[in-house]
């Protein structure tokens, strides 16, 4: 692991530059070691001939960015001075991004397979080809035998497009996003508790909180910039920082209070924190009354939930937990942050109601420094969320709500019964291709033989299609090995659209460079695709902008409206959080500022849980549990990170952290290969020794196709969110 220096000296000076550019807003760090000032010479070493504004195509945090260009290629990418996200600093991933546009394995040309051989072909006969075997399928099965699983990583207008192919077209109630891998839990969580989704608070709070309380999230380095700014507010005023996590990470030796918990007990933790505010007396209840429901049952069902009931389960002191209850209760201003480690759990959606409990039960919804804050995983996963490119309608309109449904239809002038009433997660639709009710799946920018728990569960379903398009960047996706049909799409630098960020801002994409060979945009190929199948009067837009036009419409009114947004007011205002309801407003830090929530009373729902059973604990033949996650440099299943040899050299392969004392009982040393084995499938990856993992535990980031940890995860869902439980499976290890 080396490229000038090694990771976890990279690692700390990522973190000090994070610091000093939140405090100075002048240096950023490379994995060379150097550094550079915003605005100066590109980390390419090449002077760009121009700049052009763009918003970073990695994660959820949505980075301002400028893309700089050469003789019409991208040769460096620097942050947005003054934007309010980042104001100028970008992460390792978000610095080398250009890189992945000029990647070697770029699709050029679409694909066809003949006699077992993808071979090239033009638009038309892959395009005929796939909307000819749509109509055969639909009019032989009907429209629910066609499924779509797209990503978190399309514009605004390209979810819109394909959710009304889908849906208003085609009549299929099988689309679903890889945002179920990250966010379900989330979405369900929001619309459980306060009626809708939608993150209630502004990155903003970070420096307006006096305890912020941090989840389930590596954020050091699953969000470095959001995590600088806690540095930047620890050391300027002093905030506190409790950290909850089985395993020690760069969070937890920041934090004032640190809560090592056990797997899965987070729900457990919660609740108890909830008693500790009851019994101390710190409920608002002025609020509670007035702005909420299900507080005597909330305050009965917690009665068992002592601090030393949850110490036994959660594996902390009764003590610590007490200490992190009262000093989150009795600051004036706490906020909540949590990410996968929250969301990705048979019990994601209770443990996101359990936060929404907690600081509902003080009155801390909708003002400064406070709130409940779910970092989104993906850079446009919320708009996948706005406008149906998913699991809802637009305008944040509820699949199954049959008024909702007679809303769209007027909108879109189609039939309400066409519109699907239910929206099958992907890992249904999967298991509806085993049993041969789903015969094509059209795979959207995203990499489910990787990405998907139980692999060789996933590639059953996918070798009982009789149809698999794959539309991605990359010809060498490893799904797109298994495709019939390959299409090759533009990327973020290579079109125009709206990305929408954790904190509701909506960013503009700009085209810098000319996509490569005959790659088109999604948007493109989407609106080709309905055409093709007779659905053209539905899309009579010429381009992203008139789509757009269309979004606006469909959201006028409901909790997401864009009214007051144009392209050209994003960019001008360095993007703007929705809802935006008319050319006036600058935007909406905060949601429900005035205590009115968007459920029929106008109340925020407590809710009274308790967590299920994990779906798989250790035992004799299995004694580890086996957790994943991701590291700075990679990003999801590494299919554009990978491509960059700056973050290869840090982290070039897979591997698995063990506790020093598993690793000599095992007699395993550092850099060995190991061998991780369930009832499901086995990898090979190397060993890191590590006292930050727990005894019994183990962690394997997901990045790695020859070390694919999900051929370990297990085949179980959250039953509110359908979000797959990543988080804790149990495996054995032994030296290979």
């Amino acid at each position: 692991m080396s490229a000038g220096m090694d990771r976890r000296s990279f690692l700390k000076l990522s973190l000090a530059a994070t610091a000093t550019v939140g405090m100075a807003g002048e240096v950023f760090a490379t994995t060379s070691g150097q550094s550079y000032v915003s605005g100066g010479p590109a980390p390419a070493h090449v002077e760009p001939e121009q700049w052009v504004y763009s918003t970073c195509g990695f994660c959820g945090t949505g980075c301002g960015i400028e893309i700089g260009v050469k003789e019409g290629k991208p040769v460096a990418v620097r942050g947005t001075k003054g934007y309010p996200v980042n104001d100028g600093l970008l992460c390792a991933k978000g610095i080398y991004q250009w890189q992945s546009i000029l990647a070697s394995d770029r699709g050029r040309h679409p694909l066809v397979r003949k006699d077992g051989k993808m071979v090239q072909a033009t638009w038309d006969e892959a395009l005929n080809t796939m909307t000819g075997k749509f109509k055969d399928l639909i009019a032989k099965y009907g429209p629910d035998s066609i499924a779509c699983y797209n990503t978190g990583q399309l514009a605004m207008e390209e979810f819109y497009v394909l959710g009304k192919l889908m849906r208003a077209g085609i009549g299929t109630a099988n689309l679903d996003g890889n945002t179920r891998m990250c966010m379900a839990s989330a979405v369900v969580g929001h619309n459980r508790s306060f009626g809708t989704d939608g993150p209630v608070g502004a990155y903003a709070d970070i420096e307006e909180a006096d305890v912020i309380m941090i989840s389930g999230s590596n954020m050091a380095e699953c969000h470095p910039i959001l995590f600088g700014r806690v540095v930047k507010a620890r050391a300027a005023k002093g905030t506190k920082v409790i950290c909850i996590d089985p395993r020690m990470t760069q969070v937890s030796r920041i934090a004032d209070i640190y809560l090592p918990i056990k797997p899965g007990s987070d729900v457990v933790l919660l609740n108890a924190m909830a008693h500790v505010v009851i019994a101390q007396g710190l409920v608002d209840r002025t609020y509670v009354d007035a702005h909420t429901s299900g507080y005597d049952a909330l305050v009965k069902h917690l009665e068992k939930y002592t601090p030393e009931y949850a110490a036994d389960i959660c594996g902390v002191p009764a003590a610590t937990i007490v200490e992190a209850a009262l000093m989150y209760a009795k600051a004036e201003r706490s906020l909540s942050m949590w990410v996968m480690g929250i969301n990705q759990s048979i019990n994601g959606t209770q443990a996101n109601n359990a936060f929404h409990n907690l600081n509902l039960l003080q009155g801390k919804i909708g003002k400064p420094g406070c709130g409940s804050f779910s970092i989104t995983g993906q850079p446009a996963a919320m708009a996948a969320r706005e406008v149906g490119g998913s699991s809802t309608y637009p305008g944040y309109r509820a699949i199954a709500n049959a008024q909702h449904r007679e809303q769209v239809a007027a909108l879109w002038g189609v039939d309400p019964k066409k519109l699907p009433d239910k929206s099958p997660a992907i890992t249904e639709i999967l298991d509806a291709a085993i049993e041969g009710k789903i015969k094509a799946l059209w795979v959207i920018c995203t990499n489910p033989l990787m990405s998907l728990p139980d692999q060789n569960r996933v590639r059953k379903a996918l070798e009982k299609l009789e149809l698999l398009v794959v539309q991605d960047a990359y010809e060498t996706a490893d799904t797109a090995q298994m495709a019939h049909i390959y299409l090759p799409a533009t990327m973020w630098a290579e079109k125009s659209g709206i990305m929408v960020n954790s904190e509701r801002r909506m960013n503009l994409l700009k085209p810098a460079v000319k996509p490569p060979g005959e790659t088109r945009s999604d948007f493109d190929i989407i609106v080709d695709v309905a055409r093709r199948m007779g659905y053209g009067e539905l899309f009579p837009f010429k381009n992203t902008a008139e789509a757009f036009e269309e979004i606006k419409k469909m959201t006028k009114g409901r909790p997401n409206d864009y009214t007051g947004v144009t392209y050209e007011r994003i960019e001008a205002n360095k993007g703007l959080q929705w809802p935006v309801k008319d050319a006036a407003s600058t935007g909406t830090p905060r949601l429900y500022t005035d205590g009115q929530f968007n459920t029929p009373d106008k109340k925020a729902v407590l809710w009274a849980m308790d967590p299920v059973p994990l779906p798989e604990v250790p035992s004799e033949k299995h004694p580890f549990m086996l957790n994943t996650g991701r590291v700075q440099e990679h990003y999801h299943t590494g299919t554009k990170t990978r491509k960059v040899p700056q973050l290869n050299k840090l982290v070039p392969t897979a591997y698995v952290e063990l506790n020093p004392r598993d690793a000599e009982r095992l007699g395993i040393e550092y850099g060995d290969q190991v061998r991780l084995t369930n009832d499901r499938g086995s990898i090979t990856v190397k060993a890191v020794i590590t006292a930050m993992i727990a005894p019994g535990s183990c962690f394997v980031p997901m990045h790695f196709s020859e070390g694919p940890v999900n051929a370990l995860t297990v085949w179980a869902v959250d039953k509110f969110s359908k979000e797959p439980n990543f988080k804790q499976q149990a495996v054995q290890i032994s030296k290979a």
